[in-house]
Formats: C-alpha cells, structure tokens, sequence
C-alpha cells in the first residue's frame, strides 16, 4: 500500500487493512504512522490520478480511502487529527485536502476522544 501502483491492488489491500485494524488494535499501533501515510498517499492519488486509471477504478479507491478515514477516525481520533493537521497544513497538500479530505471530515461528528482524551491516552494498552 505504501508503494503498489496498481489501483486494483490498492483498493483491495485498504479494504483488507480495515477489516484488520479491530482485530488488531494494539499491535497495529506501531504502524499507526504507516496507515496514516497510506491514507495520505492514496488520497493524492484519488485527486492526481498518477496511473490514468479508469474513472470506475477511482470511484472504488475513493470508497476505500473514504472507509480507511472512517477507521482510522474511530479508532485513533487523536492521533489521525494530529496526522491530518501537520500533514494537509504543508503547501503541498493543501489541493488534496480541499478536493478529498474536508468532504470526509464534512460528514462526521467530533469525536468524544478529542475533547476527553489524548494522543498517548489512546494508544495506551488498556484501553
């Protein structure tokens, strides 16, 4: 997911990456930068679209990046807010948070974490 340029690959690699991140919270916590950079990544790619795919093949990634936000927002507000703010305040990012990330943010409360809890609060093993 870090790397694969193939659209089809991605969007099942981030469907099976949902699906696995309850099963494996606290373990998962060590990558938690590397699912964050995923989520960056592809939702570049679903404003760039560096591999000219098919429209139908972005619509389905978009999906999945929009499931992958929904996640990673439920389970580590704290921390993927965090990652949202230093991330998308850089020049270069800016584009891809108005065309993707805000209307994802649109749609969602906010989170009782980010009033009631913290960054290392959320990662701690009891919770």
């Amino acid at each position: 997911l870090q790397t694969d340029t193939d659209v089809v690959v991605l969007t099942t690699g981030v469907l099976v990456l949902i699906t696995m991140l309850p099963m494996i919270p606290q373990s998962g916590k060590q990558y938690l930068h590397d699912f964050f950079g995923i989520f960056g990544r592809l939702s570049t790619w679903c404003l760039q679209n560096p591999g000219h795919v098919a429209e139908i093949y972005l619509v389905h990634l978009h999906a999945s990046v929009y499931a992958l936000f929904h996640r990673l927002y439920g389970m580590y507000p704290c921390n993927f807010v965090s990652f949202l703010r230093s991330h998308y305040s850089m020049k270069e990012n800016l584009d891809t948070f108005e065309e993707v990330v805000k209307p994802m943010m649109e749609h969602v409360r906010i989170h009782p974490e980010l009033v009631t809890g913290s960054k290392d609060h959320e990662l701690d093993p009891r919770r």
